[in-house]
């Protein structure tokens, strides 16, 4: 930018701190001071919005933002995930698409991934630092393996 021009104006996003706080009043007006108001008033009513479709359950409207920061390896398996689900339905998906359908194999498996996390020794999380990331990695391939365990442990999603 030069020097004189106005600093384009950037509004703040809602963050996943937002969506963790418990009391829904707190939370709309933390929305409300980040969320231009039409736009709440459509999060609210998107929310609670769902279809049924024949005789299959109820589906939802997705309507919830995340953020996830992700290794070079890990963005490099999502992408090779969504690549993969894309040539086989013959369908353009995104990320979005993928991991709603990850959720979707988690939430059918839960018994056996709480089954699972029960006989899990308590793990100390490593900090974010640069430094800990060998530490990190060996963490998160103790909660992989464990995930692994409920999903192998899982019924087939008829």
């Amino acid at each position: 930018m030069g020097l004189g021009m106005p600093k384009p104006l950037l509004r703040p996003q809602p963050t996943s701190s937002v969506a963790n706080i418990l009391d829904e009043s707190v939370a709309r007006a933390a929305l409300a001071r980040v969320t231009p108001a039409r736009r709440v008033e459509e999060t609210e009513q998107a929310a609670h919005t769902t279809s049924v479709v024949a005789d299959e359950a109820p589906t939802e409207t997705p309507t919830i933002r995340r953020q996830f920061i992700l290794t070079p390896s890990a963005d490099l398996t999502l992408k090779h995930m969504v690549a993969l689900y894309s040539k086989a339905t013959g369908s353009e998906l995104t990320n979005s698409h993928v991991l709603r359908a990850l959720l979707k194999a988690i939430e059918h498996a839960m018994p056996q991934l709480e089954h699972e996390a029960e006989q899990m020794d308590k793990l100390k999380r490593p900090k974010n630092d640069r430094a800990n990331e060998a530490h990190r990695d060996e963490f998160e391939r103790k909660l992989a393996s464990c995930i692994v365990a409920g999903m192998h442990g899982a019924p087939d999603m008829a």
